[in-house]
């Protein structure tokens, strides 16, 4: 489980492209890709690396840097026992809000709110086709939106159990302006190798 990294990873990864330098940005491709095979997308998810490799360029306050590309794409704040996360990258914004403006990716979502169930599961329990279930739910698991939660046996092989990336979504829209929040667990946010606890 990679948390939210997946969710985040492609708008990081432009915001970090479009605020180093050209140099920069070429030296930090060339030694992810030869040192891990990563590109900076893939690295989100792996953020150890994309840190040790970030060392390379100098005159960068890394924890800084870090910092002020990922609240460019989200507002992190801690409620008792989860956390507040605001989308606040527009690219990110119009993806979830073009996910929920399909009715079979809503029924979707509603049966994996803070259940685990396997993909045969959420079909029968969404009551959609297999076809466009599939193809939907592998969109959303790349997309970050459900993660892998844990695998059962069944029929004598094992496969996995898939939730909701967030236990409860809300979606506001105001004049000019949508806000999408969505809380997240404490299990999962602590699965997340690119984000750290707010102080």
């Amino acid at each position: 489980m990679t948390g939210i990294d997946r969710l985040i990873s492609t708008s990081l990864s432009h915001i970090i492209k479009e605020t180093l330098t050209y140099d920069d940005l070429k030296v930090l491709e060339r030694k992810l890709f030869f040192d891990h095979g990563m590109s900076i997308k893939l690295s989100i998810e792996h953020f150890d690396k994309f840190t040790r490799v970030l060392k390379n360029i100098p005159n960068i306050d890394i924890k800084k840097f870090e910092s002020d590309c990922i609240n460019k794409v989200i507002n992190i704040k801690k409620l008792d026992a989860n956390y507040s996360i605001q989308i606040i990258e527009p690219k990110l914004i119009e993806l979830i809000l073009e996910l929920f403006g399909d009715l079979e990716t809503r029924k979707i979502f509603t049966c994996i709110f803070e259940n685990e169930l396997t993909i045969p599961q959420i079909l029968n329990e969404a009551k959609i086709p297999k076809t466009s279930g599939y193809r939907k739910i592998e969109n959303l698991i790349l997309n970050g939106l459900i993660l892998e939660s844990g695998r059962v046996l069944s029929e004598s092989k094992r496969i996995s159990k898939y939730r909701c990336v967030f236990d409860k979504i809300i979606i506001k829209i105001e004049k000019n302006n949508v806000v999408i929040q969505g809380i997240i667990s404490k299990k999962i946010f602590d699965k997340s190798s690119c984000i750290k606890i707010p102080e």
